[in-house]
This record gives structure tokens, sequence and C-alpha cells, in this order.
């Protein structure tokens, strides 16, 4: 594609101004894309980012946004409820399409927003960001090469507070009908990367804790939780290997804290980070062989310079793979095999923590993934 990618913003809450407005500020910087609307159904929100953004046009209704033939992708930061509508139809209208994680409320509507997007021939992206982070990426590479032997287990954790404090208002988060709870707040990030270093996941089982069952409303009254706030979930992998992940906002202390173990018979890996924003804060702890296990045990791995990655790196392959005519690093089709496991673990604990197995479908057509490029 010749010239700046023409961009819209639909949503302008915290994610957006973190994330979706500063990604086509830094492309315009890079010459690729360029923001030229936004749009949110609360005025208030969307004239505060248009103010700090410098954005003229705005937009209460997302249609509006999508009549225009001057833009040519939109990034979708709304309720995940909002997700398949929004995006769906904007691939109708002709847009590329970058949508926030995870893709749909559903399994059901997670294909439909794939379909949708096979049948347009468009870019279509999840900000799946942390496959982007340095010391994950150096993971990723040792991984593949073989390093680790053949990897047995893996260990995945994600905590923060989000929810701890039960006199905080409810929030969309934490309601099925908006948002789908912490798991797959959270928890989708963790999936997304199991999935990408150690390929698909063969079955699931999982328990889900909702310790506050109501907040107050913001009307005076109080409203019912309905979704999680903590969750364990075990894995088999098609390779054989089995994972448990542990996912909370209950973590007094944890600010964003994530944590991935991968052992396997020849190496151990171990990456974290606990920095507010992603930026930064990452680290990677390996051992390799009998002889370091007795002498030393795990030693820092500092990453190399082509591990460099940032925040915005998954917004700013899209854009790129709309300049290139090529599909972005994380497509719909690896968020739908997200959504796949999140359905698998959601029956696991309906049914009281047993052991659900998924379709073949997602399972043969899972690949790893590829180390997406900064």
């Amino acid at each position: 594609m010749a010239g700046m990618v023409r961009g819209a913003v639909i949503g302008t809450g915290v994610v957006a101004r973190l994330r979706h407005i500063p990604a086509f500020q830094e492309a315009a910087r890079r010459g690729t894309a360029e923001l030229v609307a936004l749009c949110d159904p609360v005025e208030a929100a969307l004239n505060a980012a248009g103010d700090d953004a410098g954005i003229a046009s705005r937009y209460l209704d997302y249609r509006d946004v999508l009549a225009r033939d001057d833009i040519d992708v939109v990034t979708i930061a709304t309720p995940n409820s909002l997700h398949e509508p929004i995006a769906i139809a904007a691939l109708q209208a002709g847009k590329h399409v970058m949508c926030e994680k995870p893709l749909a409320l559903s399994l059901d509507g997670a294909r439909r927003m794939a379909a949708a997007a096979h049948d347009s021939g468009l870019v279509h992206a999840v900000n799946y960001r942390y496959r982007w982070v340095p010391a994950a990426r150096y993971l990723k590479e040792m991984a593949d090469a073989g390093d680790l032997g053949e990897i047995r287990q893996i260990f995945l954790n994600y905590f923060n507070a989000a929810v701890l404090d039960p006199s905080a208002p409810i929030q969309w988060r934490q309601t099925r009908a908006e948002g789908g709870g912490i798991f797959a707040d959270i928890g989708s990030h963790m999936i997304d990367m199991s999935l990408w270093l150690l390929g698909p996941i063969r079955r699931v089982r999982c328990d889900l804790w909702t310790f506050t069952r109501e907040r107050p409303d913001g009307a005076g009254g109080m409203a019912a939780v309905d979704v999680d706030d903590a969750a364990t979930c075990q894995f088999e992998f098609a390779s054989g290997a089995v994972g448990v992940l542990n996912a909370s906002g209950l973590c007094l202390g944890r600010l964003n804290h994530q944590r991935i173990e991968v052992y396997g018979t020849a190496g151990g890996v171990v990456y974290e980070i606990a920095r507010p924003g992603d930026l930064g804060g990452d680290v990677l702890h390996a051992c390799f062989g009998d002889a370091q296990h007795r002498l030393v045990g795990m030693a820092p791995a500092r990453a190399f310079p082509w591990h460099a990655g940032t925040p915005l790196d998954a917004f700013l392959d899209c854009f790129q793979a709309i300049h290139d005519r090529r599909p972005a690093a994380v497509t719909f089709d690896d968020a739908v095999r997200v959504q796949a496991v999140l359905d698998a673990a959601q029956r696991s604990a309906d049914g009281g923590g047993v052991w659900v197995d998924l379709l073949a479908e997602d399972v043969e057509t899972s690949p790893q993934g590829i180390n997406p490029q900064p």
C-alpha cells in the first residue's frame, strides 16, 4: 500500500489511550500510519481522548466511522461484547482490523469473526502483545531451537490486584455479558503465550473462583458479579507436555506480574515481567545441562538486540502488514485458538473441574506461530 495508512480508534477508554492512540502516534513518526478519527458512545471520554491526541474527527457511532471511505484500518478497544459486531462490520466495509483481546465473548463469535476476516482478504490482528517482550522472544527462540530438549512442563502465572477491593464499583470486565472475568482478561494472554511456545492444547481442566460476589453498581445499589476473579487451569498439549496456569486479580503487591517456567529434558528457562505498563523489567533465567544444574542452577540470560520489542509492536506490525500485503504476526485465527481454550476451561469449571477435550479442528490447526519481528 502506498502512502500512510489512515486509521480510527473505536473505544477511547484506558487501553485505547495507553496503547492504541500511542501506537498510531509512533506509526506516524515512522511514516506508516496516522490516526484521523476517534469513536466512543460516551461523549466525555471521546472528547477527553480527542483533546489529548489532537484529533478533531470524533464519532459517537462506529457505523459513521465505517462509512468513511478514507479510513483504511480500525483498531477496536471496546468492551469484549462489542468486538464481534464492530469487527465484522468493519471488515465488510473494507477496513483492516486490529482488535483487543480476547477476540469475542464466545468461541462461536470468534469463529464468525475469523470467517469474516477470511472472506474479506484484509489484514486482521489481535493485541496479544506479550509475544514482543524481549525476554519472551528469547525464550521462544530457545524453545524453537531445541535448546530445552523435549519440553515436558510449563507453569504460567499472571497476577495483579485489579479486583481486590470489594468496594470498587462494578466494571464491564466483571460481567459475563460484556467482559468475561479475570481468566478471559489476563488469562487469555497466558493461553496465547502457551500456544505460541508449546503448540496446540489437547485438553483442559479448570477451576474458576469468585470471591467478591457483588459490587456497588454506581447508582446506590449492588450488582451481582457473575464472573471469576481467580482461576487455576491445567493443560495437556498435543506434544505430550503438561502445564498449569494461574490467573488472579486479587494479589496485593502485584501490579502486572507474569512468570512463565518452561522445563525440558535439556534445560529450563524462567521468564518474568513485573513492571507496570510492560516497559522493561522483564528478566530471563536459564539452566542447561546437568553440570550447570549441579554447580550454579539458574543463571541470568540477557536478551540480545534482535529480541527488542515494545508494547506497541502488535499494532506496528499490523500497520506494516497492510503495507506489505501479508498476514499480521498475530491473527484472528490465533485468537480463535485462545478462545477455544477459554471455552473448554469454562465448560470444565461449569462441570466441577472435569477434563474437557478440545475439538480436533482446534488442535490439528493450531500452529506455534512465528517469533514476531520488531
